[in-house]
């Protein structure tokens, strides 16, 4: 068995030394305490349950309550949270974690290995991410109260990649929580965070406090890793559904930070005293999901016909506006990074009306109205779904437009019966593995058995090179199968008071080393 406190293997990166700047939180040397932090979000969370879900905004307002074994630091390499170290079997199937000692959750209980058993299990049954996991997983056990056994039944390489992302969290919770809940619906939110749950008062806001026990790690902070520290007595996340409110209230001052701006904002935000606009990069990936579980595109030759019919550049400019805020190009990962690739791009930013008529006609499309969920909430959703549907429409597709709110699309595009696209957008990861279009149970359910064995050879693959050298194949399945379109990647947005210090934008915002405005 061979230790070790960060993964060297299944992890590529460092990507390029530019991430490193936009995730660092910097303190000063006596950093102020006290005071309240005021975020104002696209909407109301359709739940706190960071397990059960992969929505941002869930994995935001949960990010200071509950922790996992793993993180990422500010170049993405994964670093130990709650886990001291781990160990490696030479042939890859068991993880053995040893657990940090004198961790107390927030119902002043200690973290030992049986709640981390528990939470393991939990994820592996109720996360999208957690379920794709546990398919490999043939046990995990206690080996005492600080050591726990994960055993697969084939090699994952990317298993701490999952572990480590909060989103579709493996949140470390309390044994007796996880029995009472089951695959249930959290009710109890018990972390081991820098902040605790206080209350959630719907369409008004979630409120979390200091955890005054909080163990925090010892190294510096650093990305997502290292110390953790609650500096504002309490944390308000707003549900301010409106863009424009959102912007206002951060120049008027009733907000500190906001998020989901529109791009179309920032150059104006810029020149403006009151704010401080941040761009978060490397970007974020436009994706209009397909449902292929139900419906008629289930139909391939219907799902190329979406892919080709799409003109990506005016998209993109109707959407984000500033060519400096966006990017087109077939590759899911940006130059620099070790898995950009051009495979696929023969069915990229096609625009072939003719082609796009010629798949309709051979998938037997006959009218059939094509329902797609998007919302006004996240500004860039609507924008992007109005310039599509019309070229769809144009290549003789009906299209049926349902704009809801955020919580109304979560909970639409999870039953196969109800929708045919939905819009939305995917982050920065580390691994192609965590990227949600390969997980047969995310929404849209892309589930085809050459994509599975591909994915599986990918994950069993230990070798670093060897698996950069596989990746181009599946990004290749990707465009022939179009699970998904993806129109392009941009850089988001997020709007801070310039009177709150030491704050950089994050893919998921970091509350905690940041002190409330005076």
């Amino acid at each position: 068995m061979r230790s070790r406190k960060v993964l060297e293997s299944a992890l590529i990166l460092p990507v390029v030394a530019a991430l490193a700047g936009s995730l660092v939180f910097s303190t000063s040397a006596a950093p102020r305490r006290g005071g309240a932090l005021r975020v104002a979000e696209i909407g109301e969370p359709l739940t706190l349950d960071t397990v059960a879900t992969t929505a941002d905004l869930t994995s935001i307002i949960t990010l200071p309550i509950f922790e996992e074994l793993f993180t990422f630091d500010a170049g993405w390499r994964i670093e130990p949270l709650l886990a001291e170290s781990y160990a490696r079997s030479p042939d890859g199937r068991t993880y053995t974690f040893a657990l940090r000692k004198n961790v107390p959750f927030h119902n002043g209980k200690e973290m030992t290995a049986d709640d981390v058993v528990a939470s393991l299990e939990r994820w592996g049954k109720v996360s999208p991410r957690g379920a794709s996991v546990y398919k490999k997983v043939e046990s995990t056990t206690a080996v005492d109260k600080y050591t726990v056994a994960l055993k697969l039944k084939e090699p994952f390489a990317p298993l701490l990649s999952f572990i480590a992302l909060p989103n579709g969290a493996a949140a470390i919770m309390p044994k007796e929580v996880v029995d009472s809940t089951g695959s249930g619906p959290l009710k109890q939110y018990i972390g081991t965070g820098p902040y605790k749950f206080a209350e959630w008062i719907p369409d008004r806001h979630v409120k979390l406090v200091r955890f005054d026990n909080y163990a925090a790690r010892p190294e510096a902070p650093n990305g997502y890793a290292g110390r953790r520290e609650a500096l504002a007595d309490e944390v308000f996340f707003y549900p301010v559904s409106q863009v424009a409110t959102r912007i206002a209230g951060v120049q008027s001052g009733d907000y500190d930070l906001a998020d989901g701006i529109n791009q179309d904002a920032y150059a104006q935000l810029a020149k403006d005293p009151r704010v401080t606009p941040g761009l978060i990069k490397p970007g974020t990936f436009l994706t209009f999901f397909i449902n292929k579980k139900q419906g008629i595109m289930t139909n391939e030759k219907l799902r190329q016909a979406v892919e080709v019919a799409l003109d990506m550049q005016p998209i993109m400019k109707a959407t984000f506006g500033n060519p400096e805020l966006y990017s087109l190009g077939p590759s899911i990962y940006p130059q620099g990074t070790p898995w950009y690739t051009t495979a696929g791009s023969e069915m990229y930013n096609l625009h072939d009306a003719a082609r796009a008529k010629q798949l309709m006609q051979e998938g037997g499309y006959t009218g059939e109205p094509v329902r797609w969920l998007t919302t006004q909430q996240y500004d860039y959703m609507f924008k992007s779904t109005v310039v599509a549907a019309a070229q769809l429409q144009h290549v003789g597709f009906k299209v049926d437009m349902q704009v809801l709110e955020w919580a109304g699309v979560l909970d639409h595009r999870a039953k196969p019966a109800d929708y045919d696209l939905f819009t939305t957008s995917h982050g920065f990861v580390p691994d192609p593995a965590l990227i949600t279009v390969f997980n047969s149970a995310y929404p849209g359910w892309w589930d085809s058995p050459e994509k599975n064995k591909l994915f599986d050879e990918f994950n069993q693959t230990a070798d670093p090179a060897a698996r950069i050298r596989f990746w181009p194949r599946l990004q290749a399945l990707l465009y022939t199968q179009a699970p998904l379109v993806r129109p392009g990647e941009f850089y988001g947005v997020v709007l801070a008071s310039k009177a709150l210090e030491g704050f950089r934008p994050s893919y998921w915002l970091i509350v905690w080393n940041l002190p409330a405005v005076k």
